[in-house]
């Protein structure tokens, strides 16, 4: 401890000591005490400012020294819990942007998910009414084809004459000795020989919808079972068109009823595709 010399007697003493312990003089002066509300300076022993009445305690020293508050056993000032009330709200509040961002996204994927549905139903109902309008005209086309192999048959085998057929059953003014000649000189002309590759194009066509529509949404399951049994009976009458077989009896029965079959088929079909 270091040693100073009292400057009114001249005696050793602490130079920490406020008094001197020989003379009673004051080395250190007191420090001045303040209104901790107005700011007034105080004369020792004062209870109350003299300037706002305010309370005074013992302890008020020239500095104000910041209130504490003890959080969870860990003294803080009121500036540090102001601090941290602010980050516990700023963290409320993200964790609130957050939620709502979720929420807000998951609206967002519904309903692109619904748009999306929406778009594949419209697409798949489009596609299912393109199918039975191509079956129809591939029908049709079939139908025109059907009826001239029969007539041409039929005129070949009882010899009768028609402007349609004269060509194939007498092409050298002469009926031909066999009506296989006549179907075989119908399926070499140019002319029905296009019709025929139109209907084979036609079903490569109905084909290729079939299989986009092979698995239906709940709202066309009915719609395309209805379209299937249309599909059966157009595949049919095409096939008769393309390649007779049999008798002309069996052949003019089978062909017959194939057609009799899609036209009713396509008359239950005909429901959804005006819904």
């Amino acid at each position: 401890m270091a040693m100073t010399t009292c400057p009114n007697r001249g005696e050793q003493i602490s130079d920490k000591a406020k008094k001197c312990v020989h003379c009673g003089a004051v080395l250190i002066p007191e420090e001045k005490k303040y209104c901790p509300d107005c700011g007034a300076e105080l004369e020792e022993g004062m209870e109350s400012c003299p300037k706002c009445g305010c309370p005074v305690e013992n302890n008020a020293t020239s500095e104000v020294v910041p209130q504490q508050v003890e959080v969870t056993g860990v003294k803080v000032s009121k500036k540090s819990k102001k601090l941290i009330v602010i980050g516990i709200i700023a963290v409320i509040a993200v964790a609130i942007l957050v939620a709502v961002g979720v929420q807000v996204h998951k609206k967002n994927v519904a309903a692109k998910a619904a748009a999306e549905a929406q778009k594949q139903s419209e697409e798949y109902g489009s596609n299912l009414s393109l199918a039975a309008y191509s079956m129809l005209s591939g029908a049709s086309d079939a139908e025109t084809c059907g009826n001239l192999i029969k007539q041409v048959w039929y005129n070949a085998i009882y010899k009768e004459s028609d402007s349609k057929t004269d060509k194939y059953t007498k092409p050298d003014g002469y009926y031909v000795s066999d009506f296989n000649d006549a179907l075989q000189n119908l399926f070499s002309d140019s002319s029905f020989s296009s019709q025929l590759a139109d209907i084979n194009d036609n079903k490569d066509t109905v084909n290729s919808l079939m299989k986009k529509l092979k698995n239906p949404p709940e709202d066309y399951k009915d719609a395309y079972d209805s379209l299937s049994k249309l599909y059966d009976a157009y595949i049919s009458l095409t096939n008769l068109a393309t390649d007779p077989t049999g008798s002309l009896q069996t052949y003019s029965q089978n062909f017959n009823d194939a057609d009799s079959e899609t036209l009713n088929c396509y008359n239950a079909l005909k429901m959804y595709l005006e819904e």
